[in-house]
C-alpha cells in the first residue's frame, strides 16, 4: 500500500500579480502529523484553501489516496475522508456541546434536521455521541452552552467535530491561535493523542508546538516549498533560518 496519503504536485495559484501558491509540492505520509509552517504572508491559508476545496488552484493536482479531489467540492473531499479546522472557531455557541456534536453525527448520515427534539434519541447519535465527547475530553460539558466554553475548549469541541466520521487526513488550521499556555498544552496534547490514528496536517506558528509534534515539516516562502523534513532537519536549515530571521545563509 502506498504509505502518501496527501501528495500536492506543482499547485499553482494566483490573486492578480501575487503568486498565493508557486509550483508547489509537497507529500504528507499515512499516521504522519505533518506541520505546514512559514512566515506571515507565505501562502499557507490559501494553500489549506485549496486542499479543502474553498478555493481551486490555477493549475496542479491534489491527490487524496487514489483520488484527485484537484477540482471536487468540500463536501465531496469531506466524503472522501477529508475534514478540516478553521482558523477562526466555527460552532454553534447558542447550541450545547452534545448539540454541536450531534449536527455533526447527523451531518454524516444526510438526516433532514426536521426532527430535531428526537435527534439524541436516533440509534447512531446513541451509540456514537458519548465516544465523540470522550475523544476529546468534553463529557463533563456536554450540556454547556457553547458561547460559555473556554477558548481552548472551543477548539475542543471543534476537533471533536471534525472528527466525526473518522476522516483519514485531519487538516487543523492554526488551532493554537488565541490561546493562552494552559489551553495550548491540553490542545497539544490533544493532537498528540490522535498521532498515528488518523493523518494530520498542521498549520501552527508556534514553533515550540510544531516541533514537539510534527514527524515531518514543510516550510513554505512565498507560495514555495523551501524545505521538508524532521524537526531537526528544519531546525538547522540556513533557508529556514533566513527566511524567519533574516540571518545570512
Amino acid at each position: 500500500m502506498n504509505n502518501i496519503l496527501l501528495d500536492v504536485q506543482h499547485l499553482n495559484k494566483s490573486f492578480g500579480a501575487v503568486k498565493a501558491s508557486h509550483d508547489l509540492s509537497f507529500s504528507v505520509m499515512r499516521g504522519h502529523i505533518h506541520a505546514l509552517i512559514g512566515p506571515n504572508g507565505a501562502g499557507k491559508t490559501t494553500t489549506v484553501n485549496q486542499l479543502s476545496g474553498d478555493i481551486l488552484p490555477d493549475s496542479g493536482t491534489i491527490m487524496l489516496g487514489d483520488s484527485s479531489i484537484t477540482r471536487l467540492k468540500p463536501y465531496q473531499r469531506a466524503r472522501l475522508g477529508l475534514a478540516r479546522s478553521y482558523q477562526i472557531t466555527s460552532i454553534f455557541d447558542d447550541l450545547t456541546v452534545a448539540e454541536n456534536m450531534v449536527l455533526s453525527i447527523l451531518a454524516q448520515y444526510n438526516h433532514n434536521f426536521r426532527f430535531w427534539r428526537k435527534a439524541f434519541n436516533a440509534d447512531k447519535v446513541r451509540k456514537e455521541l458519548p465516544f465523540a465527547l470522550e475523544r476529546v475530553d468534553l463529557t463533563a460539558k456536554a450540556e454547556t452552552i457553547s458561547a460559555h466554553l473556554s477558548h481552548g475548549e472551543k477548539r475542543q469541541l471543534e476537533v471533536g467535530m471534525a472528527l466525526i466520521g473518522n476522516p483519514e487526513l485531519l487538516i487543523l488550521d492554526e488551532p493554537m491561535a488565541g490561546m493562552g499556555p494552559g489551553g495550548t498544552v491540553a490542545l497539544a496534547q490533544l493532537i498528540n493523542s490522535l498521532k498515528g490514528e488518523l493523518t494530520i496536517l498542521l498549520v501552527e506558528h508556534d514553533m515550540n508546538v510544531v516541533f514537539s509534534l510534527a514527524d515531518r515539516v514543510t516550510v513554505l516562502v512565498n507560495g514555495e516549498n523551501i524545505a521538508t523534513g524532521t524537526p531537526d532537519e528544519i531546525r538547522s536549515n540556513p533557508l529556514v533560518r533566513k527566511a524567519y530571521l533574516g540571518e545570512d545563509a
